[in-house]
């Protein structure tokens, strides 16, 4: 069966019925193709069998799924080839480009929306308008790749930018919103989009660099970053503290378990050995256990079996307290710093916690889940409702968490991730009104791009330490 278990597997996806488009094999590997998105599943005959699966969405050419695994197991390569097909049934409602206009009411943008949609209709181009008055924006946003700012809210651009960080957001030219000249807003938008994929790699170049860590030892540094509609998972192979090979999986819903073997596996085949592995993670880890029963983690010790399994030591931490860390090493001059963190649309924030240069992590690793008094605070009606879109109220639940944090620790800078809430100004006066001024430590505010770069260089460290 071994031999034949690639011919198996494509037999398998071959004999599916897949209503949305076409499954064909195309020089060995297989292609899926939808008017919306192309899958394609390729086959690497390596020192194991590799199955490696990517979905590239039509709209906009970006990669919406990609992973690779050892292929010995049929049951789980169906399971992640139906993930795979349900990605691209998602896309069904996305392959369009979707615009929003804002205006301070939404009436004039609502106006402006079906002229637009008339427009490109006309001309055939993969875009969807819709309108919302501005005091909706946040609640909607998450399914739009471009904002656009009427000029009476124009002001609001950058906040809406910072808080938006991973979307396009435009200001309306005053002259073409007056007009409603649906051909020149359509040109204006078409040229933003190009220059903005043009630049976005310059975005996220990463701002830390490890090359003043000097050793010898392959470290494979892992980062799991879940959320309701994606999961990212970041790694990296560090050698003498430097990035030689570096790739993101992009899935569904996260299965810590398997998508960790699946990596684990198939590294050594397509970049050699690795002498010790960190994993970064959401969760709380007490003895080699993950507590995070939402992404489906089985009642077992994570470490233990890993190292059981890929014979090689295995460091498991919180993925804020490897971002601190990591935060802490590219700078000298602080030596207390707390690392609040609350991303888009979470209820709560987390917090990492280095003291004095080293990482804190209490007596059962569960140091900085803030969640837990936030449960006594906020009424559990209270946080869909408030808590997740409002800014205000995310303000307001954020300065309770960092005054906790001051409070307790006494930092000397607070590094924040929260794109809800990306003034500090406005963070740091609501703080202000209960801790006297000369009490608040330094601020300073990281994207959400960044937060991986610190995450995999503070695991990195951290596994060297454990080898040492």
């Amino acid at each position: 069966m071994s031999e034949n278990i690639f011919d198996a597997f494509k037999q398998k996806i071959l004999s599916k019925k897949f209503s949305e488009g076409t499954i064909s094999e195309v020089e060995g590997n297989i292609e899926i193709k939808t008017p919306y998105a192309v899958g394609n599943i390729n086959f690497h005959d390596l020192e194991v069998k590799i199955v490696e699966m990517i979905v590239t969405n039509l709209a906009d050419d970006e990669n919406k799924f990609y992973l690779h695994f050892e292929l010995r197991d049929l049951k789980h390569a169906e399971e992640l080839f139906f993930d795979m097909l349900n990605t691209m049934i998602d896309l069904k409602n996305q392959q369009k480009i979707k615009i929003l206009l804002s205006c301070t009411g939404g009436m004039t943008t609502g106006y402006f929306a079906e002229k637009l949609n008339d427009a490109a209709a006309l001309l055939s181009l993969n875009y969807e308008f819709n309108a919302v008055p501005f005091y909706r924006l946040y609640e909607v946003a998450r399914d739009y790749s471009i904002i656009l700012l009427a000029p009476q809210i124009a002001y609001q651009a950058k906040n809406a930018q910072d808080i938006l960080s991973d979307k396009l957001v435009l200001k309306i030219p005053p002259k073409v919103f007056a007009s409603y000249d649906s051909g020149e807003m359509l040109n204006f938008i078409r040229a933003e989009l190009n220059n903005w994929k043009k630049t976005s790699a310059e975005r996220i170049i990463a701002k830390v660099r490890a090359g003043l860590i000097k050793n010898d030892a392959k470290i494979l540094s892992i980062v799991l970053l879940p959320s309701s509609y994606q999961t990212r998972i970041a790694y990296r192979i560090y050698q003498n503290g430097e990035p030689i090979v570096e790739e993101t999986v992009i899935k569904g819903r996260l299965n810590v378990l398997r998508d960790l073997q699946d990596i684990l596996d198939t590294i050594p085949c397509r970049f050699k050995n690795y002498d010790a592995v960190g994993i970064a993670t959401a969760g709380t880890i007490h003895d080699g256990f993950l507590e995070l029963r939402s992404f489906m983690l089985q009642d077992i010790n994570l470490q233990k079996f890993l190292e059981e399994k890929y014979k090689v030591p295995v460091t498991i931490t919180n993925n804020l307290k490897a971002a601190a860390l990591g935060y802490y090493v590219q700078q000298d001059k602080y030596e207390n710093i707390l690392f609040v963190s609350r991303p888009y649309g979470f209820r709560s924030s987390g917090m990492g916690m280095v003291l004095n240069g080293k990482v804190f992590d209490g007596a059962h690793n569960m140091a900085g889940e803030i969640r837990y008094m936030m449960q006594s605070v906020v009424a559990p009606e209270d946080w869909a409702k408030n808590f997740v879109a409002d800014p205000e109220k995310v303000l307001d639940a954020i300065s309770f968490e960092i005054r906790a944090g001051i409070s307790i620790v006494d930092p000397q800078l607070i590094c924040v991730r929260s794109p809800m809430t990306p003034d500090l100004e406005k963070i740091k006066d609501k703080v202000k009104e209960y801790i006297p001024a000369e009490y608040l430590p330094a601020f300073v505010y990281l994207r959400e791009e960044e937060m991986p770069e610190y995450a995999l260089l503070g695991q990195m460290i951290l596994s060297l330490e454990s080898l040492e």
